[in-house]
């Protein structure tokens, strides 16, 4: 596009008459006139050599056409190194939409500044490759549905790799192209098009094969220590310019130096790569020390359950014998509303612990057991209901556990906040109808009550069920469904939207996150719907990972 055509008219610009007028500058803008007056020069050289050869001279409307082509490919190796860097593919549909306005933002100013002769200013360059990171940004805000903050990030991050990665074919090239030729014109459509694309398709392939995008999610989905990262990647692009225009001095090919480009890319790959590879590792560890938090807490628990069932055993001894005397003096009814009793009470003591321990000793994933067991002890101390169920041993995910314990984390926090809120809402609306003065008013009150619930009995049985995790594994993967009752309905198609909320501002990154977990794995899939007053959200693995 315009930005790669620039060194055709160099620094200069037109006056009224058309004549040409070189701009004052500094003594490196000096050299760069020189450069163009000698390859002025050259033309001129070679015209008297091949009278014969035909020149084309651009308007503003055959630099339009001529970019068509370099957009398009530039946005196809966009794609490909997103994909690289994110492991996400975008929806055919919003992409295809994307392009026009995209090839918009990109053609007209790079096609204004090449048509004027801008394109040789400091300034106008790092205008040109901003306009080009912020199409991008464009781009991954609709298509992948990020953030502003991370879609800025990566939208610079994606244009300093297509320009170095672009810059490495002046390796093959022995001078600039004279774009005022025809046979020198179609070498460089080849090699803008064809070129930079064939190698932006090995670095992407090198990048999956390492899992680099592994490292760089975890960096732009981090917490707010990475803040200087950011700033650093967003002003990679000025650096790439930066750094050509200052060494550009007896070496310029299409506006790049190769092994400045070259020099850039094991740079950044060596230096960020070692900060990615410590900031992995530190996370690493903190996964560590929280999953054996969770075993220490899991063991606490069994713990618990033993000591609930010494209790019990001590008490039900002692118990006994008075319900012996009932058997000797022949009141059965006393007895059976003994048994009744002792079993009602060893279910609620006992009998519910032990049911859970059972559960969640099927699952055999330890991050997962882990988690689920630190989910469990603190809706306990919320005093939320919750109930887990795994009838069959949960052995294979299908997906990195880390990543699942993410998912899983996600689900159960939004559904143990929500029936919080719930119980807190039923709670209040008992109290208030105990403050109704007559029986009369009490008794609408009710009526009012369980039409607002959608039947008294739904709502107690919301109530007591509380957030419920069901674990199925079969032959064909793993399914997880996570239910909690509502307070209200939910917008199901702005849930996934970074940022929205239900409970307010500065929340709403939980589902968000969950969307890019999904959108990572080929064999993962998410269902979300409402039913009978419970929201639902479903997992589906399947075992095929890669």
């Amino acid at each position: 596009n315009g930005r790669d055509i620039s060194h055709s008219s160099g620094g200069k610009r037109k006056d009224q008459k058309g004549s040409d007028i070189f701009e004052k500058s500094s003594p490196h803008r000096k050299r760069e006139m020189l450069y163009i007056e000698q390859g002025r020069h050259y033309n001129e050289i070679e015209k008297r050599r091949f009278p014969e050869r035909q020149t084309m001279s651009f308007t503003f409307a055959t630099t339009v056409f001529m970019n068509i082509p370099l957009t398009l490919s530039e946005y196809f190796c966009c794609i490909v190194l997103t994909y690289a860097l994110m492991h996400r593919k975008p929806g055919i549909k919003p992409a295809a939409v994307m392009l026009i306005p995209y090839c918009f933002v990109l053609i007209v100013p790079g096609s204004v500044f090449f048509v004027r002769g801008l394109l040789g200013d400091l300034g106008i360059q790092l205008a040109t490759i901003y306009i080009e990171a912020a199409g991008w940004m464009l781009v991954l805000k609709a298509v992948y549905r990020e953030s502003w903050k991370n879609a800025a990030v990566t939208g610079a991050v994606v244009v300093f790799l297509y320009r170095v990665l672009g810059g490495l074919t002046g390796f093959f090239l022995s001078g600039n192209y004279d774009l005022s030729v025809p046979g020198d014109l179609a070498m460089y459509m080849a090699e803008q098009c064809v070129g930079i694309a064939l190698i932006v398709c090995i670095a992407a392939w090198f990048i999956a094969k390492n899992h680099l995008y592994e490292e760089y999610t975890e960096f732009i989905y981090g917490d707010g220590e990475n803040r200087l990262w950011k700033i650093f990647f967003v002003l990679l692009p000025a650096v790439r310019i930066a750094a050509v225009e200052l060494v550009n001095e007896k070496l310029i090919l299409n506006n790049n130096n190769p092994m400045i480009d070259l020099f850039l890319v094991l740079l950044v790959y060596g230096v960020v790569g070692y900060a990615f590879r410590c900031s992995l590792q530190n996370r690493q560890i903190r996964e560590q020390q929280t999953s054996l938090r969770q075993q220490e807490l899991y063991i606490k628990n069994l713990e618990s359950v033993q000591r609930d069932v010494r209790i019990f055993r001590h008490d039900f001894k002692n118990r006994m014998a008075g319900a012996r005397l009932y058997a000797d003096e022949g009141d059965l009814q006393a007895v059976q509303e003994f048994i009744t009793e002792v079993t009602g009470e060893f279910e609620q003591k006992v009998g519910e612990k032990i049911f859970q321990i059972t559960q969640l000793g099927n699952i055999q994933v330890t991050e997962l057991k882990g988690l689920l067991a630190v989910k469990a002890s603190d809706m306990e101390k919320r005093k939320i209901p919750f109930r887990l169920e795994a009838a069959e041993p949960v052995t294979q995910i299908g997906m990195p556990a880390g990543e699942l314990c993410r998912a899983v984390g996600i689900l159960l926090d939004n559904a143990a906040e929500e029936t919080e809120a719930f119980l807190r809402d039923v709670k209040k609306e008992k109290e208030n109808r105990s403050e109704e003065s007559t029986a009369a008013e009490q008794c609408a009150v009710e009526d009012r009550a369980a039409d607002r619930n959608a039947g008294g009995r739904e709502a107690a049985d919301r109530t007591v069920s509380g957030v419920t995790a069901l674990f199925c594994a079969g032959d064909d993967g793993l399914s997880i469904l996570i239910r909690n009752p509502l307070r209200r309905e939910v917008p199901l198609s702005r849930i996934w939207e970074d940022g929205y909320s239900t409970k307010g501002s500065n929340r709403g990154t939980g589902l968000a996150s969950l969307r890019r977990i999904v959108e990572s794995h080929d064999n993962l899939l998410s269902f979300t719907y409402q039913e009978e007053g419970y929201f639902v959200q479903e997992l589906k693995i399947g075992k095929r990972y890669t």
